[in-house]
């Protein structure tokens, strides 16, 4: 305590100088906290270097501000007035981090149950087991689908040259009318395909386009669509409305696996010309 000489009595304490400690400490603490927050914020939703600039800017603002009511009798009713707002923002502060803290929580937990809950892939059909060893015409169904959109159609090519097809040609580009690959059969019958690379089933509208040039411009006799993800179910219905020969994924597995063509459909070869 010090008396009105001016000095400190033996044994006490000197409460302004435990004041001014204490105030120095805080100070500093609130200093420290301001400046997480402040470069935090910045790192959000700035430049690093905003947030150096700004924490620099505001201790410098502090620091006079700190120094000038240390000289003035304003100190004290000012740090009185000051404390009840510096209270509203510890809490507002307080509610912010707890806020954030909860949504962080709300988006990581619905993330994991998306993720939990997600569609699984649908299951290939198995791969035809050939009654010979595979020759070089033959194809799975993961070379299909690593194949590109022309490549999947010369692979349908090589397959109707391999079952015997002549005259196999791939015509499929830009303004192709909806024929990918044209081919003949040993009965003379022009043979027309569609091939469809798709990651989905094909639609209905798809094959009613190719329904629409296959056989008058074409003049397919037997007009078929390659899909290698199938075909939703008014597809399927139109194209049997329409006598359209579909190569879903499960037939285009056996056809790749050598199976013939005709005998994936249930189409009649007529007769053997070898015998």
């Amino acid at each position: 305590m010090v008396t009105d000489d001016g000095l400190s009595q033996p044994g006490k304490p000197n409460e302004d100088a435990a004041g001014d400690g204490g105030s120095g400490l805080a100070f500093l603490a609130g200093l420290v906290l301001l400046g997480i927050v402040v470069q935090t914020a910045s790192w959000l939703w700035g430049h690093p270097l905003a947030a150096v600039a700004t924490l620099v800017g505001t201790a410098a603002v502090l620091l006079a501000l700190r120094a000038a009511l240390r000289r003035t009798v304003l100190g004290p009713p000012l740090r009185r007035f000051l404390q009840p707002l510096w209270s509203l923002l510890r809490a507002g502060i307080s509610a912010r981090f707890t806020h954030a803290r909860t949504t962080a929580i709300e988006r990581v937990t619905e993330r994991i149950a998306q993720w939990a809950h997600r569609p699984m892939r649908p299951t290939a059909p198995p791969e035809p087991v050939a009654s010979y060893e595979r020759r070089p015409f033959d194809y799975t169904l993961e070379a299909f689908t690593a194949a590109t959109p022309p490549r999947f159609e010369e692979m349908c090519r090589e397959l109707l040259e391999r079952d015997g097809f002549t005259n196999t040609v791939r015509v499929g580009s830009a303004g192709d009318l909806g024929a990918d690959v044209l081919a003949r059969d040993y009965l003379g019958r022009r043979v027309v395909l569609q091939c469809k690379r798709y990651a989905t089933p094909v639609t209905s509208e798809a094959v009613q386009r190719f329904n629409g040039t296959a056989r008058p411009v074409h003049g397919a006799a037997v007009p078929v669509v390659v899909a290698l993800n199938g075909f939703t179910e008014p597809a399927a219905d139109f194209a049997t409305q329409q006598r359209l020969h579909l190569v879903d994924r499960e037939r285009l597995a056996r056809w790749g696996a050598g199976q013939h063509l005709y005998d994936v459909l249930q189409i009649d070869r007529g007769p053997d010309p070898s015998a």
